[in-house]
């Protein structure tokens, strides 16, 4: 039985509309922790192509450092790159 999180924290439901409310809620925090999964997994390596692991600037790994890439150096690699494709080819 999921529990409901309430004013002052988690408690048993004991109506059914508060058993319903605890499983909606137990659903929404699986859709979230899918979608921080996804997230993980999209940004497992550096965008550039290297294979090296992405740079988080911190622990949890919720911000990406280096715009996705590993290093510096990768991604000033990986944005010349990118401007090369949007403009054609041209450079000035």
């Amino acid at each position: 039985m999921p529990m409901l999180w309430g004013r002052y924290g988690p408690y048993k439901p004991r109506t059914p509309a508060e058993k319903a409310k605890a499983n909606k809620q137990a659903e929404a925090r699986r859709q979230l922790q899918q979608q921080r999964q996804a997230w993980l997994e999209r940004y497992s390596t550096c965008l550039n192509g290297c294979g090296k692991p992405v740079a988080f600037w911190d622990d949890i790994h919720l911000s990406l450092r280096y715009g996705g890439c590993c290093s510096a150096e990768c991604e000033k690699s990986h944005r010349e790159k990118h401007e090369i494709q949007i403009l054609g080819g041209k450079t000035s």
